[in-house]
């Protein structure tokens, strides 16, 4: 902190019952025209943060009391501008610096009244977008509303620093928790700074592709044998003709991406793809039972059954407003993709993952759900936000687009296709959108009922999905659920020898499918049983995790000596047992993890799971983003396990034949059994 804040933090501490009011003034003054600019508010609000996470003063009220002082501090502002209005030009001091005041109109210009929520974010605009939103005379109910909302969010965000600062600091040497928060703020930057540069990066090329298109349209428009092609193309807005040749372009581009992966996948096959397992294993293992029923409803929102109808309902409401144009267009776009994800799935004949319970009978390529959502959804909102006049028009695209991103998710979620799959939807869809807006654009349509249609479209919707939640809801629930890894029967003898090894689990898949982990530990017995033995032999329950040993695996700060935060799976399964032991002293544990297998031994009189599991040291967060490296590796061993020596089981170290991450070489691994099994 700054020589100026630190007598003001030493202050606080002395008077915490005034620190509501100090952010209340603080607050409205960094927020007001001018005095904002001196104030050093993002560097105090920091400050108040870590007082907040000391728990010197409360959170709560501090934040409401920072809330309402944005709020009043803006509206200040606001009433000024509103009131001076352009005579403000004239005044000290915009009358010897004229740019804060044209900087702050081309920035509302530019975002309307996203201004005011965007600029409360960025420091330099914070104080002056408010005076120029009352000076161009902004609805005021609208200017509030936008305040309140922008200074609900920013209160937070910029005491959050401070207040994971205050808090590590209590619970960490002031070096550590220091460095803690450098690392958030670096990381968040750079990732902020790497959005930034894509964005522009994205602007640059599309708008030297824009030049490039029309510059090649006006050639067609001279050219003695292609100006056809312009003819094919135009528009019903000679302004926008030029625009029609874009359209074909990504048409296109599109058409040929799609045309590549279905290609690829019909010749690679979808579960040698290893994209496709990647993702398949990723999302296996992160099905939870409480969010399978929202992903089923998800899923229901891109279900033929629901839209096709809804489609139907829509094009009977156009007809009937005699929007006749448009009604023909959209029933073209219904079959053009009803019939295209049909002939595709029977060209391509890619069969589906196996993870859930019954698999629907069609093939997977392309993703039904995915195409037509998309085509849907995107469609609808294409057509509904240029008849309106709405000036934000891409908050509704980027709702649709949260839309139909979720809905694609939902069958990656539930194992029903493949990533190539939902890819495929992707751009099927597009090519489609694409085709039919360069038709629907060659004529004008008569005005469209905006309101009539959306409500009509919700209200169809609704009863569509009604209607499957009162017939097949029951069905689609026990054809989705996750299907179970199939077992396998071993004798004792063979597993006790470690024959047959195609059946014994000696590696650990990952979230991504590929073999991470050697598993070296195979343990037949009662888990209680087990569980009470090793902890006679001085193995402890992990300690319940704190925030801060989050804190330090994210950041890598003595990241080895508290557990990762996602624990490892097997067969999609978190470890049923998971015990540490600090061994010789060292301060980063070993740690010990079970899982039951999917091995059934035979022969036996009472039968007993076979647990499989690994004894290791805990990595580093980010070892694999620097160097593999293999710190203080670990040897499941009796030595490692045990500290008295066993009397009711039998021990058997076996050297097994490893190919881990392409290196082959024998490693050991421990089988346990009890005496009384023979």
């Amino acid at each position: 902190m700054s020589d100026n804040i630190s007598p003001l933090l030493q202050w606080l501490n002395l008077h915490p019952n005034l620190a509501g009011l100090v952010t209340f003034i603080i607050s409205a003054a960094e927020s007001v025209a001018i005095i904002g600019t001196i104030i050093p508010g993002t560097i105090t609000m920091t400050a108040i943060g870590t007082l907040i996470g000391a728990g010197v003063i409360p959170i709560w009220s501090t934040f409401i009391w920072a809330i309402v002082g944005a709020v009043v501090g803006d509206n200040i502002s606001f009433w000024i501008g509103y009131y001076f209005k352009s005579n403000l030009h004239r005044v000290w001091p915009f009358r010897s610096y004229p740019t804060l005041l044209t900087t702050g109109e081309v920035f509302f210009e530019k975002h309307g009244s996203m201004s005011v929520f965007i600029g409360r974010f960025i420091g330099p605009t914070r104080a002056i977008v408010p005076i120029v939103a009352g000076m161009l005379r902004m609805k005021p109910l609208r200017f509030i509303t936008a305040s309140i909302i922008a200074s609900t969010g920013w209160a937070p965000v910029y005491m959050l620093p401070g207040i994971i600062l205050g808090e590590a600091a209590t619970e960490l040497p002031a070096d550590i928790a220091t460095q803690m928060v450098l690392r958030l703020v670096l990381s968040t930057l750079f990732i902020i700074l790497c959005f930034w540069i894509s964005y522009r990066i994205f602007i640059l090329i599309r708008n030297q592709l824009n030049q490039l298109l029309n510059k090649i349209w006006h050639r067609l428009l001279r050219s003695r044998y292609f100006h056809v092609i312009t003819n094919v193309l135009k528009h019903h807005n000679i302004k926008k003709t030029h625009g029609q040749l874009t359209l074909a372009f990504y048409l296109i581009l599109f058409a040929i991406a799609f045309g590549y992966l279905s290609l690829y996948v019909f010749w690679q096959h979808s579960q040698d793809i290893a994209l496709d397992n990647t993702v398949f294993y990723i999302f296996r293992g992160m099905r939870i039972p409480s969010l399978d029923d929202t992903m089923l409803w998800i899923t229901l929102l891109g279900d033929k059954t629901v839209l096709i109808p809804t489609i139907g309902v829509l094009f009977i409401c156009l007809a009937l407003r005699k929007n006749w144009h448009t009604a023909w267009h959209v029933l073209a776009l219904l079959l053009l993709t009803a019939g295209s994800i049909t002939v595709f799935k029977h060209l391509i004949h890619s069969a589906r993952p196996w993870g859930i319970m019954h698999s629907p009978e069609d093939f997977s390529f392309p993703s039904g759900h995915t195409t037509l959502s998309m085509t849907f959804y995107v469609g609808l909102s294409l057509l509904l936000v240029e008849a309106s006049a709405i000036k934000q028009k891409w908050l509704p695209y980027i709702f649709v687009g949260l839309l139909v991103l979720i809905i694609s998710t939902s069958r990656l979620y539930l194992g029903a296709h493949w990533f190539t799959d939902v890819l495929g939807g992707w751009l099927l869809s597009a090519a489609l959108l694409l085709f039919i807006s360069i038709s629907y654009n060659r004529k004008p349509e008569t005005p469209l009922a905006i309101k009539s249609i959306l409500l009509t479209t919700i209200l169809a919707m609704i009863v569509s999905m009604g209607f499957i939640h009162h017939h097949n809801y029951n069905k689609l629930q026990a054809n989705y659920a996750q299907a179970p890894w199939p077992t396998h029967d071993i004798s004792l003898d063979n597993w006790w020898s470690q024959k047959h090894n195609d059946d014994l689990p000696f590696y650990r898949v990952g979230f991504i499918g590929t073999q991470v982990e050697l598993l070296n530990l195979q343990w037949l017995g009662n888990l209680d049983e087990i569980k009470t033995l090793l902890m006679s032999q001085g193995w402890e329950l992990p300690p319940e995790r704190v925030w801060t040993d989050v804190l330090q695996r994210i950041t890598d700060i003595g990241s080895s000596e508290h557990l990762p935060i996602v624990a490892p799976l097997y067969l999609d399964k978190k470890p049923t047992l998971v015990l540490i032991k600090n061994f010789q002293g060292d301060k980063r544990p070993i740690v010990l993890r079970l899982w039951k297998s999917n091995i059934h031994i035979t022969g036996l009189t009472h039968p007993l799971p076979l647990w499989v599991g690994v004894v290791g040291s805990v990595p580093r967060t980010y070892s694999w983003l620097i160097t593999y490296k293999r710190n203080h590796s670990v040897v499941a061993s009796t030595t490692i396990l045990f500290t008295e020596p066993l009397h009711d089981y039998v021990i058997k170290e076996q050297q097994v034949m490893t190919n881990l991450r392409h290196k082959h070489r024998q490693q050991p691994i421990l089988l346990l059994k009890p005496k009384t099994v023979s």
